[in-house]
């Protein structure tokens, strides 16, 4: 995305009145404020998949918000907070519709962490200015402090957007914002108002699907609050939109379309790890291995192996697919070629 001119605050403490923040054992909390309950993500890329993102504590024991970007569905990631410690991440759950994702820091039982506190979060008027709080183009790498964007919300809107050449997931209104705020690794940041309540997630770097020009949102928290108490009880969203009725390719005819078979769905939502692949097929002669996790289809993030179904029956025979693995902790693209399905008569 090109970088036009606009407020940019690279902080070293926090201008801001202390946000509402849980305050934990750790030191300092006093001073607490988004530099200290934005965390810096760091994980795989390729191409023009960044290898960094951003995301925002939600809870003493170190559970973090983030979107459900390709680093969330890679299978490792590490996470950097404020004072530069560094601590491994695994995902805990995504709520699609709305494009989050939760994690969780694997630190000691006994570690507290500053974080925000959902409750307190509220829905500002158009009009309203407000501060973009993120690692945009990976400026911190340990303890230094993240960067900040000032800006004003402009509306609350549906969001009409395209990645790719699909619609983009995210279901529910947005904050629209009068600023470049949703640069690379900027996505999962924090929004906040001039007195620092946090307002929303920083969104992607996605085009809206009339105009084709980039959209500055974020979602706003109000909206998060209970899908992530959701996840934290490790249940469904009782509001959740179902899954779309789009066709997907059965086990079967994955197999006879492309020579390659998926973990079995043993959970709601079973990453879409390879099983298995037959040789001479499309998926070995695409390089594509046992034990590699697809990561995208194209464009699409996949985060499960129905998903990945679905995302590979909207291919016809002739038609290459471009397909990210995650492989030895590397993101892979492969060209993957549409063959027609075979047949076993025996």
């Amino acid at each position: 995305m090109k970088i036009r001119r606009r407020t940019l605050l690279t902080l070293a403490g926090t201008l801001l009145q202390p946000i509402s923040v849980v305050h934990s054992h750790a030191p300092d909390t006093d001073t607490a404020g988004p530099q200290q309950v934005v965390v810096k993500l760091f994980g795989a890329g390729l191409g023009s998949l960044d290898s960094y993102g951003t995301g925002v504590l939600v809870t003493a024991e170190g559970h973090v918000l983030t979107v459900a970007s390709h680093l969330v569905s890679a299978g490792f990631l590490t996470a950097v907070t404020s004072d530069g410690k560094r601590y491994a991440a695994e995902t805990v759950a995504t709520e699609p519709s709305l494009d989050a994702a939760l994690l969780k820091l694997k630190a000691d039982p006994s570690d507290q962490f500053p974080c925000i506190d959902l409750k307190s979060s509220l829905d500002p008027e158009p009009g309203t200015p407000v501060l973009a709080w993120s690692n945009m183009f990976r400026v911190a790498a340990g303890n230094e402090p993240v960067s900040v964007v000032h800006g004003v919300i402009a509306a609350s809107v549906p969001l009409e957007a395209v990645q790719g050449k699909w619609k983009f997931p995210l279901q529910s209104r947005v904050w629209l914002i009068d600023a470049i705020t949703n640069n690379s690794g900027a996505a999962g940041g924090l929004l906040t108002d001039a007195s620092g309540t946090p307002v929303g997630l920083i969104g992607r770097e996605i085009r809206h699907a009339i105009s084709g020009t980039w959209v500055n949102y974020a979602v706003p928290l109000t909206t998060l609050r209970p899908a992530v108490e959701a996840m934290l009880e490790g249940r469904k969203l009782a509001n959740s939109q179902p899954q779309r009725n789009e066709p997907a390719l059965s086990a079967r005819e994955l197999t006879a379309r492309f020579g390659l078979a998926l973990m079995p769905a043993v959970l709601e939502r079973t990453p879409a790890w390879v099983d298995a692949v037959i040789p001479g097929s499309a998926a070995a002669v695409a390089g594509i291995r046992r034990g590699d996790l697809i990561v995208l289809i194209g464009d699409a993030v996949i985060t499960s192996e129905s998903d990945a179904r679905r995302r590979l029956a909207e291919y016809r025979p002739g038609q290459k697919i471009a397909v990210t693995l995650s492989r030895n902790e590397q993101l892979l693209e492969l060209s993957l070629m549409v063959t027609a399905p075979t047949t076993d008569n025996r």
